[in-house]
């Protein structure tokens, strides 16, 4: 790490001939966004828009704003995409690819950095504040020496507990993943920084004992006395808001010894050489072991590839559905346009086959009236017949008794005509009757004669 030291221009040789640039760094959810605000208020040029990129006021995560260069935010941004080491992707936190600063993307990123501070830098205290710049300090040595610019290096540090907390409530990173992403970006300080002169802000000092904090900062800066001590502790306790303080006070210290070594180190590292010393020997140690394992980093990128690769395979056979279901649809719409062209013929049909249909039912109503009438019809003449019927057997059997008494009364040989006579008359008078069918006597038969007993055989 030689060539980084004996690039920056720490020397105070080179510091009268260089433009100052304040430089806030540390991890995320360490107050860089509140130690950004301060110095604003000291006069320092740290923002041109408080609010995020196409935002018209903070959001909830920061509402007093960010404080950001959306500029410079927004070229480290694409940097990390270049080497799939976006924020929010599972492979942030390895190693870059060795010289990754000369791929040509990032030198044509470095060009445009480089021309928006040109034109946007002055004679007095510019600075920027974004985190992301601890993993890109190597392209920063360059453009340091490129514009002659002099850092002044603002490290901000929090518990890393907390910041694994506050990372958990926000982007939904696990409690382990916040804490070593916390190791990660601090290492990396320690690796970049090497001799460089920097002032450390801790994040808790500032609702403790904020006077220390903005002491530091205008001694390390050589602030010139613009404002009384008075006007300047009224504005920072507007700043300092203790109800935006959400740290939890059941968690202490981080899980890993490791991490919690470091940031004792750390807490120490802008006055005491020897701690100084032990962070940067960790930061060494840190880089040999991800070396190590960069067999893993390559595992890792190809699953994650391959994943990538799946989800986008599931996607088209999604959007091949949707397809699917939008011809069937503009399918089905073509159909009926087609049949609006042929809509009043199809009225004609349909009121044509209306009216059969209801003649049709009209005649089947009137057969079954005529069934029914026809029913009753038969069961009347059924019954009447019946009745015709047992009337003839009464007569039957009423000619059959005078029959018997005719016989019995020829029996007597003084009257032999008689009985037949009176049979004959009352035969008569009932086939005179109405409703009656007529009744004959049967002649006598030629082979029978009269006797006394009634009739014999001639």
């Amino acid at each position: 790490m030689t060539v980084w030291r004996d690039l920056l221009p720490f020397c105070e040789k080179c510091r009268g001939s260089r433009r100052p640039i304040v430089m806030v760094l540390g991890m995320h959810r360490s107050g860089t966004s509140l130690c950004s605000h301060v110095l604003s208020a000291l006069g320092l040029d740290m923002t041109d828009h408080v609010s995020g990129p196409g935002l018209d006021t903070p959001g909830e995560d920061n509402p007093f704003g960010h404080w950001e260069r959306w500029e410079i935010v927004e070229c480290h941004d694409r940097i990390l995409r270049f080497f799939n080491r976006g924020l929010f992707s599972p492979g942030h936190d390895f190693a870059f690819p060795m010289a990754w600063w000369a791929d040509p993307r990032v030198a044509e990123v470095r060009r445009e950095i480089t021309a928006f501070l040109e034109g946007r830098m002055g004679i007095d205290y510019f600075g920027f504040r974004d985190p992301r710049t601890v993993r890109l300090m190597p392209m920063w040595h360059q453009i340091i020496n490129e514009l002659k610019l002099a850092p002044k290096i603002i490290f901000c540090l929090r518990n890393p507990a907390q910041v694994a907390r506050s990372l958990n409530q926000r982007d939904g990173f696990s409690l382990d993943t916040g804490e070593y992403r916390w190791f990660s970006y601090t290492a990396d300080f320690f690796r970049y920084t090497q001799s460089a002169e920097f002032c450390t802000i801790e994040y808790e000092s500032w609702f403790e004992d904020p006077a220390l904090n903005l002491a530091k900062l205008r001694n390390f800066l050589d602030m010139p006395e613009d404002l009384s001590e008075l006007d300047l502790d009224f504005a920072v306790a507007q700043l300092v808001r203790h109800d935006l303080r959400h740290d939890d006070p059941r968690i202490g210290e981080a899980r890993q010894s490791l991490i919690r070594s470091v940031y004792k180190l750390a807490r120490l590292a802008d006055h005491d050489t020897a701690a100084r010393g032990e962070a940067q020997k960790i930061s060494a140690q840190f880089v040999t072991f991800q070396r190590l394992h960069a067999w893993l980093h390559r595992e890792f990128e190809q699953a994650a590839a391959g994943a990538a690769e799946l989800r986008v395979q599931e996607q088209v056979a999604t959007e091949a559905e949707e397809m699917a279901g939008l011809r069937e649809a503009l399918a089905t719409a073509e159909r009926r346009a087609q049949g609006a062209e042929a809509v009043p013929e199809i009225r004609a049909e349909l009121t044509r086959l209306s009216d059969a249909l209801a003649r049709a039912q009209q005649e089947v109503w009137e057969r079954t009236e005529l069934i029914e009438t026809m029913r009753a019809e038969t069961l009347f003449l059924g019954q009447e017949r019946v009745a015709i019927i047992a009337s003839m057997e009464a007569e039957s059997s009423g000619c059959a008794t005078l029959w018997r008494e005719a016989n019995a009364s020829c029996s007597n040989a003084k009257w032999p005509r008689w009985g037949y006579r009176m049979m004959s008359r009352r035969c008569a008078r009932r086939s005179s009757a109405p409703n009656r069918r007529p009744m004959s006597v049967p002649p006598i038969s030629p082979g029978w004669r009269p006797n006394s007993a009634g009739y014999v055989k001639r």
